[in-house]
């Protein structure tokens, strides 16, 4: 009895403690979402140690939009295929340093400095490299790391 006892709280404090608990965001943050992206559908709200992310659809595309504890708009990113670069961040990437890295990942990105930002992770066998291009082609900021384990 005592047994079935004791695996029963185990299995129910193991349940408990693997459910998340419901984020509560800044209302700045919460309220520049709902004005910003007034058709959003917000799917979910993580908080992270310095950053809150609201996870949202828009028009069926997948956004996150990133918030300050104190709720200050920080950037909205989403996935984009390749083929959707600029034009001119394309031609940039392929000419630059950077043109013979595989493409791994291609982002938008909208920041309170910027309407439009492209950040294109590039990589080789050693390294990886986050680019950060304005829509005209200028290269705004890299981080190029080693990759771990080479």
């Amino acid at each position: 009895m005592r047994i079935t006892i004791i695996i029963l709280l185990l299995f129910s404090s193991t349940c408990a403690l693997g459910q998340t608990p419901a984020v509560t965001p800044p209302a700045a943050a919460k309220a520049h979402l709902a004005q910003r992206y007034p058709k959003a559908e917000v799917k979910e709200w993580k908080q992270g140690t310095k950053l809150f992310r609201a996870e949202f659809v828009l028009k069926g595309e997948k956004y996150t939009a990133v918030y300050t504890t104190e709720g200050a708009w920080v950037r909205t990113e989403h996935d984009i295929p390749k083929v959707d670069l600029p034009a001119a961040v394309a031609r940039a990437l392929k000419a630059g340093k950077y043109g013979t890295w595989k493409v791994d990942d291609v982002e938008e990105h909208t920041t309170p400095e910027h309407a439009s930002l492209y950040k294109v992770n590039v990589e080789t066998e050693k390294e990886k490299a986050e680019l950060f291009f304005l829509p005209d082609g200028k290269l705004l900021k890299e981080e190029v790391k080693a990759k771990k384990g080479k």
